[in-house]
C-alpha cells in the first residue's frame, strides 16, 4: 500500500511532466511561428519567456520535491542545495515578472488609438525586450541577497528526507529568514497588483466594446460567443489562476513564521500550490494567443 509521501510524489510527479510539456509546446508553437514568418511579435517573445519560466520553475520545484517525498538520496552538498534553492526562487520571480509584463503589454495593445495610452501603444513593443533584461538583472541581485544570507538548516542533507530545497530550507527562528520572506511577499504583492489592474482595464475595455456594438446585434437570434467576450474570459482566467494559486503560500509561510510552528501540510500545499500556475498556464495562453480581437486595437 502506497504511503501519503508517495502518493504525493506521483501527484508532483503528474504535474511536473503535465506542465513541463505544455510548456514546451507552448514554447515550440511561438517559435515556430518565428521560423515560419521570419518575424517575432512582442506578445510571442513575452510568451516564450514566461513558458521557458515556468518550465524552469517545474523542473527546478518539481523533481527535487519528488525526490525528497520518495526518500532519494540526497547526492548535493550544502552549496548545491542553495543553489538549487537560489534557482528556484528566481524563476518563480521571472515567471511572475513575465505574466505581469505580458498582462501589461495587451492591456496597452488593446487600448483604444484616442486614450491616454496611444503614444505609449506604439512604443510599447520596443521595450518589451529591454523589460525582459530588467528582469532578470533585478531578480539575479534581489536573489542573490538571498542566497548569500539564506542558511538550510543543520541536516538539509539527511539522505532520510532527500535533499531539503525551497520550504524545507526555512528556519522558523531566524530573523533574517522573516525578513526576507516579508521582502517577497511585498515584492509579490506589487507585480500582482500591475497584473491585476491591467487586467481589469482590459476587461472593462471589451465590455464597453461590447457594449458599443450590442446594439447590431439586437436583433440576432444568434448565441455564438462573440471574440471580445471569449477574450474577457479568458483574461479573467489567466489572472485568476494566478492569483489563486499563488495568495495562499506566502499565507501559510509567514503564519509559520508568526506562530513558530512548522505545519507538515501547509508546507505541502504551499509546494503543490506552486506548481500549479506554472503547470496550468500554458494551456491557458495557447487557448488565448488568438483571442484578443483585432478590432480592439482601432477602438
Amino acid at each position: 500500500m502506497l504511503t501519503l509521501d508517495e502518493i504525493l510524489g506521483i501527484v508532483y510527479l503528474q504535474l511536473t511532466v503535465t506542465g513541463f510539456l505544455g510548456n514546451l509546446t507552448l514554447l515550440n508553437l511561438n517559435s515556430f511561428n518565428f521560423l515560419t514568418v521570419h518575424t517575432l511579435r512582442p506578445k510571442n517573445v513575452i510568451i516564450i519567456h514566461l513558458a521557458f519560466s515556468n518550465a524552469m520553475v517545474l523542473l527546478f520545484r518539481g523533481i527535487p520535491t519528488i525526490t525528497r517525498l520518495w526518500k532519494v538520496k540526497c547526492v548535493l552538498d550544502r552549496i548545491g542545495i542553495k543553489i538549487v534553492t537560489y534557482l528556484q526562487i528566481i524563476t518563480r520571480g521571472l515567471s511572475l515578472n513575465s505574466t505581469c509584463l505580458l498582462s501589461v503589454f495587451q492591456a496597452i495593445t488593446i487600448s483604444p488609438n484616442n486614450s491616454m495610452w496611444a503614444q505609449l501603444k506604439f512604443k510599447a513593443p520596443k521595450c518589451i525586450i529591454p523589460c525582459l533584461v530588467l528582469c532578470w538583472i533585478f531578480n539575479l541581485l534581489l536573489d542573490m541577497l538571498i542566497f548569500l544570507r539564506y542558511d538550510g538548516p543543520k541536516n538539509s542533507t539527511v539522505s532520510k528526507y532527500g535533499c531539503n530545497t525551497g520550504y524545507r530550507t526555512l528556519d522558523i527562528y531566524n530573523n533574517n529568514h522573516i525578513k526576507l520572506e516579508i521582502l517577497t511577499c511585498v515584492y509579490d504583492t506589487i507585480f500582482a497588483c500591475l497584473m491585476m489592474s491591467s487586467s481589469i482595464h482590459m476587461v472593462l475595455i471589451l465590455y464597453r466594446h461590447k457594449r458599443n456594438v450590442n446594439h447590431i446585434h439586437s436583433n440576432s437570434t444568434s448565441t455564438k460567443v462573440s471574440p471580445e467576450t471569449k477574450a474577457t474570459q479568458a483574461i479573467l482566467l489567466l489572472v485568476a489562476t494566478f492569483v489563486l494559486f499563488n495568495i495562499f503560500s506566502p499565507i501559510f509561510i509567514l503564519c509559520m513564521f508568526y506562530f513558530k510552528f512548522t505545519n507538515t501540510w501547509m508546507i505541502h500545499t504551499s509546494a503543490l500550490l506552486s506548481l500549479c500556475y506554472p503547470t496550468v498556464s500554458p494551456f491557458i495562453l495557447i487557448s488565448i494567443s488568438n483571442q484578443i480581437p483585432s478590432f480592439c486595437a482601432h477602438g
